[in-house]
């Protein structure tokens, strides 16, 4: 490793430096010198760096300038070299006794000092330390190389390579990515991303939390479609090689997009899967093999309902909790099957990002795939009707609907038997209509604008309707009726 100090460097008189604070600091290592003008450069250097500037990255108020020189303290760097070439504001007393302090070294380089001098300087005296980095690149790719096919080897490699244990947390939904036996506390995961706001679209450069026992979990942002950040979780003792984290980040974000990639496509297959289960177009005994390769047979399973626009958010949230799941939409609803002994880990999940959801009882079997779908149907009306939630089949009683397929059968035979045989025999869409009429709260204006057609034509729909049911528009009871009915037909199908 270099001896270099910031001392040795001001001691070198061809460089033109001098100190104008933080003497007390000057025997600090300098590994290497980078030029930096943005206005977080400890976001980017990292310990034992020396920063180089004109002074541009400085803020004017006195203040801003002594917090200025406390954060790059205690981001470990090196000191500070300002080009006395009059782009830098005045430096304020308060920043001067800031870093006298911290011991951090404020120093000012002549005029005719290029920085590219001070540059080489450092890199002669690191060739050491360069080498021994270059040295851990190569690892680091050979572990990409060498990692085996699954979602957690790479990271667990890339972890050891640098000493900090690393962990990929989707901050928008706040699950871990790669998840293995050690995921992070979820109070790590709420606190970074509360730490990051509403800031997803442009992601921090660098988050640094206090995880307690004497570590620090520092996040930084990945080039993922996902919104991602690398957590390296370590002794705070033990500063992160920023050039080669940098190197790591882009390894990891790959991995992600390579996992999130490949679970999209195995969705697809899935999806198609369930789908033949619903409508039977597969048998019990053709897709018991292939249940069996997703860890879905020889088990008692659920079947979870919510509104179809959530699908993506549970195939996420599962998949990173390696729970087996098959999953697809079914008109505005989406369908997660999972088994019944992860049916409570599979809902706290959801409970976060979902406002209601249906769950069919837990014993269900390959056979009987659209049962449980019908339950889950039943018990998502539950939970609407309740205002959100979580309803189960086997404890809920849905809007007093019917339980069974027969009693579903009789109640809207009951109700819209005749409207029902009216648009077979002509072609008509009065049970539409009438679903769209309630649907829009009997606002007529609304009724007639989504159904594309004139109030006359729709005040003689539902003339007709009357006519047909001997029921009445004005009439509560009757109202309701038809309501219910329209939902036992709906929910009672699983090929609408």
């Amino acid at each position: 490793m270099s001896n270099l100090t910031v001392g040795d460097l001001v001691a070198m008189r061809q460089l033109a430096c001098s100190v104008v604070a933080g003497a007390a600091g000057t025997g600090r290592i300098v590994v290497w010198a980078q030029v930096c003008e943005l206005p977080d450069p400890w976001n980017w250097l990292g310990k034992d760096d020396l920063l180089m500037t004109t002074g541009m990255s400085l803020p004017a108020a006195a203040d801003a300038q002594r917090e200025f020189v406390r954060r790059l303290s205690e981001a470990g760097l090196a000191g500070i070299a300002i080009g006395d070439d009059l782009l830098a504001p005045p430096l304020t007393q308060d920043m001067l006794a800031e870093a006298d302090e911290q011991c951090f070294p404020v120093v000012s380089v002549g005029h005719a000092t290029p920085f590219v001098a001070i540059g080489r300087t450092v890199a002669i005296a690191a060739q050491s330390v360069q080498v021994s980095r270059i040295a851990r690149l190569s690892r680091l790719y050979d572990a990409t190389q060498a990692a085996p096919e699954d979602e957690t080897s790479l990271l667990d490699r890339v972890s050891a390579e640098l000493g900090h244990r690393l962990h990929v947390v989707d901050v928008e939904l706040g699950s871990e990515v790669l998840r293995d036996a050690r995921p992070l506390g979820d109070d790590l995961v709420d606190e970074l991303r509360r730490s990051v706001g509403g800031r997803l679209d442009g992601l921090p450069s660098r988050v640094s939390i206090d995880a307690g026992a004497g570590t620090v979990a520092t996040a930084f942002p990945l080039a993922t479609h996902r919104r991602c950040m690398l957590v390296a979780a370590g002794h705070a003792d033990i500063e992160v090689d920023a050039f080669v984290l940098l190197h790591a980040q882009s390894l990891v974000g790959v991995e992600v997009e390579r996992v999130t990639r490949e679970r999209e496509r195995t969705d697809v297959v899935r999806a198609e899967l369930l789908e033949q289960m619903i409508t039977g177009s597969i048998s019990a005994e053709a897709a018991t093999p292939r249940l069996g390769q997703l860890e879905l047979a020889d088990t008692h399973w659920c079947v979870i309902g919510f509104d179809a626009s959530h699908l993506q958010t549970a195939r996420t949230l599962i998949g990173d909790r390696g729970v087996p799941y098959l999953s697809c939409s079914v008109v505005d609803e989406g369908y997660l099957m999972v088994p019944s002994a992860d049916a409570d880990l599979t809902a706290d999940l959801l409970d976060r990002h979902i406002d209601a959801m249906g769950m069919s009882a837990r014993n269900a079997t390959t056979r009987r795939v659209p049962d449980s779908v019908r339950q889950a149907r039943w018990a998502l009306q539950a939970a609407r009707a309740a205002g959100g939630g979580l309803a189960e089949y086997s404890t809920a009683a849905p809007l007093f609907l019917p339980r069974t397929l027969t009693e579903a059968h009789f109640a809207t035979r009951a109700v819209l038997g005749k409207v029902i045989d009216y648009d077979a025999a002509n072609h008509s869409d009065l049970v539409e209509t009438l679903d769209v009429f309630l649907s829009m709260d009997r606002i007529w204006s609304a009724t007639a604008e989504k159904l594309v057609i004139h109030r006359q034509t729709l005040g003689y729909r539902l003339r007709k309707i009357e006519g047909l049911t001997g029921r009445s528009m004005k009439s509560s009871a009757d109202i309701a009726d038809f309501w219910m009915a329209l939902i036992t037909r709906r929910i009672s199908s699983v090929r609408d």
